[in-house]
């Protein structure tokens, strides 16, 4: 009887079908030129196709591994384990379909999931990241049903191939239609949604992040920081007017890690991540500039907007000096350091949605 039960509500296992790259055929390139269509991969035979969905048994668009999602750093910090890759749930896989789907409403073209697919076969549209699983003549159809072992196969033949180009190029509009779509969406997301997006983001900038479990009491940090990016760090986040806060809280934070793990102040990381950047006028910045005068720190400020700007841009973070997004009230603005970082100018005459960029004066 008991086990009739188990079997009655154990979770149905899907079968489904690997698409193969053909035998003595490997990709060689992949060009995603300058956004909003499929990457285009050149593969061994001379010839060029898009990325299809190969169905992966553990698939990283949607959901992280806990070996991702655990710090090298901090191992006891009570970080909530989370491991949805889309903080909006836009991304889901249902049992009747073949590849997962993406709901265009919930969808922010952050390009998380574009960012982790390993065969390239999302890509971001018009008003929402596009999953393609039609196949071609380097993406067969098989009778072979996915395993954990043939999809990381074929996942492993794009590891490491040179890879060119944007998922989405920057301009006024297009974070114009991402500011209203964020707001739209974000009121409808549970209190730990900005923690879980700015974890999520980080990570896919190349930077270790556990978020802290809501309602722990034991400690009050939104995240810390860790490999690779940073040795270990800690942030505070903040998407509205609590941001006026997050300096002397982020302070606060320093002086429990240096407490609890007898860390010096001087290897610890500090960055605020906010939705927008606070009015340059406003005690933000002058106490960010106090705090470096007296203490020596910098505290890294970015938004929300400016880790999407980096994902589409296939950049990554690496704080060597510490300092690599410190702003204050002299230099009240991320364009400069997100340049620096790019590589090139940002495209973006108004500064894309406000404060994204730069502070309001």
């Amino acid at each position: 009887m008991e086990l009739s039960m188990f079997q009655t509500f154990k979770p149905q296992k899907i079968d489904r079908h690997i698409k193969t790259v053909p035998e003595n055929i490997s990709p060689i390139q992949i060009n995603w030129g300058t956004g909003n269509k499929p990457a285009i991969i050149s593969f061994s035979d001379g010839k060029t196709d898009i990325g299809s969905c190969i169905r992966c048994v553990n698939p990283k668009c949607i959901e992280y591994s806990q070996d991702e999602l655990r710090l090298t750093v901090f191992q006891d910090f009570p970080a909530d384990q989370n491991s949805n890759v889309c903080p909006t749930n836009a991304i889901t896989w249902p049992h009747e379909s073949d590849a997962p789907i993406i709901n265009d409403n919930e969808c922010i073209k952050c390009a998380l999931c574009i960012n982790r697919c390993p065969v390239k076969a999302i890509y971001l549209g018009t008003n929402s990241a596009c999953i393609n699983d039609k196949p071609n003549s380097h993406f067969i159809e098989s009778k072979e049903i996915s395993t954990t072992r043939n999809t990381e196969f074929t996942s492993g033949l794009f590891s490491g191939i040179p890879e060119r180009g944007l998922y989405q190029t920057e301009n006024d509009n297009v974070f114009d239609d991402f500011f209203r779509k964020f707001i739209d969406v974000a009121q409808d997301q549970s209190a730990q949604f900005p923690n879980h997006l700015a974890r999520n983001l980080l990570i896919a900038n190349g930077v270790g992040a556990a978020m802290r479990r809501r309602g722990d009491t034991n400690i009050r940090m939104d995240l810390v920081l860790g490999p690779p990016g940073v040795k270990q760090g800690t942030s505070e986040v903040e998407f509205g007017n609590e941001v006026l806060d997050a300096p002397r809280n982020i302070l606060d934070n320093i002086a429990v890690l240096v407490a609890r793990y007898e860390l010096s102040k001087d290897m610890i990381i500090p960055v605020i991540v906010s939705f927008g950047l606070p009015n340059s006028r406003s005690e933000y910045f002058r106490f960010i500039q106090d705090v470096k005068k007296v203490l020596n720190v910098k505290i890294n400020s970015i938004t929300i907007g400016g880790l999407i700007l980096l994902i589409w841009n296939r950049t990554k973070i690496n704080f060597v000096n510490g300092d690599e997004l410190y702003i204050d009230e002299t230099t009240s603005s991320l364009r400069p350091r997100l340049e620096a970082i790019l590589g090139r100018p940002i495209n973006l005459e108004y500064g894309g949605y406000p404060g994204l960029l730069d502070s309001a004066k």
